[in-house]
């Protein structure tokens, strides 16, 4: 799944909790990198990408994709990748650019 897919402006952000992830099969997971420590993480399922939400609705922060893998390690996945919208701005502390972001496959772990 390519990493440059987002939605437009107007588009509906989609949710899910971890607790109705339980006994699914996500189609793909991406880890998209917030800053060095921090990731969130979206499933695909049925061809629909999901942000994954705490009980109250607000997108779960992870203390990097390990830390992500560990606690959503009951979702089996076909794929998964990691996301970094600029890797190089991101270690410097630099605002988003016009770069391209870095798509890489990951070795997800599940129970």
């Amino acid at each position: 799944m390519p990493a440059s897919r987002s939605p437009g402006k107007d588009a509906v952000m989609e949710k899910i909790t971890v607790k109705s992830l339980k006994k699914r099969h996500a189609e793909h997971i991406l880890l998209r990198s917030v800053t060095l420590s921090i990731c969130t993480v979206q499933v695909q399922l049925d061809g629909t990408l999901y942000w994954v939400v705490d009980e109250q609705g607000r997108v779960m922060r992870f203390n990097g994709p390990e830390h992500a893998n560990n606690q959503l390690a009951f979702l089996p996945t076909d794929s998964a990748s990691l996301v970094h919208q600029s890797a190089h701005a991101e270690m410097v502390g630099q605002p988003d650019g016009e770069v391209a972001p870095l798509d890489v496959p990951y070795n997800w772990r599940s129970d």
